[in-house]
């Protein structure tokens, strides 16, 4: 296992795998709500059966900002239990 110091010295890049996993995985399963039957991505909007209101820019800052606070949460456990 990685050392919580390496981690807590390295959160950016830790971060950045974190998230760059995350979302590789994401475009291999290619979501109905993302993705339409060609494997095109779905425009933003609502109304239209070619819409999505979760868009893959939407769907990045959030796994963004998820992968962040998960490898702060590795870093410093004890500040949250």
């Amino acid at each position: 296992m990685i050392n919580q110091y390496f981690i807590k010295r390295n959160i950016t890049s830790f971060s950045i795998l974190v998230f760059l996993a995350a979302f590789v995985a994401i475009q291999a399963f290619k979501p109905r709500f993302m993705y339409n039957d060609d494997g095109g991505l779905r425009e933003f909007g609502i109304g239209f059966r070619r819409k999505t209101v979760v868009p893959a820019w939407l769907v990045a800052i959030i796994v963004a900002i998820l992968s962040y606070l998960l490898v702060l949460y590795v870093s410093t456990p004890q500040m949250y239990m």
